[in-house]
């Protein structure tokens, strides 16, 4: 019997929920043209295997691109930075049968100035996700 794993694509639906209910801004999967800052964009970056004895788990490693008003100052990025953090303190909700085994803030990765001028962060989250347990027979 094979175990269907989790869609990419179910992954950033749960996480764009969660930050667009937590920060009351748009978080897209695709950044439309010319989108007007403050935004969100989040990314699958990696996926990995990590199963346990008794569980198959992958862990999606995601980076949430923030995107805040241009500005010379670094505080409107920070702000964004704090109110993701406190977003995702919340645990995503998957589909069944899928199940959250953890979510993992990674911390600030990089902060950049955009040539638009806009200030630019990226944090990392990782989710370990279950979708099948292992029995011996």
């Amino acid at each position: 019997m094979a175990y269907q794993k989790l869609s990419p694509v179910a992954l950033i639906a749960a996480v764009q929920k969660n930050i667009e209910a937590g920060t009351q801004l748009k978080c897209y999967d695709v950044v439309p043209t010319n989108a007007e800052s403050p935004f969100y964009y989040a990314e699958v970056v990696r996926i990995r295997p990590l199963n346990s004895k008794t569980m198959f788990r992958d862990v999606y490693s995601v980076a949430i691109h923030c995107i805040a008003e241009e500005s010379p100052s670094s505080v409107g990025v920070y702000n964004l930075i704090e109110n993701l953090q406190s977003a995702l303190s919340e645990d995503i909700t998957l589909p069944e049968p899928f199940e959250l085994v953890t979510q993992t803030d990674n911390g600030v990765q990089t902060i950049k100035t955009d040539e638009t001028g806009e200030k630019h962060a990226i944090v990392n989250f990782d989710f370990m996700v279950c979708y099948g347990f292992i029995c011996k027979i």
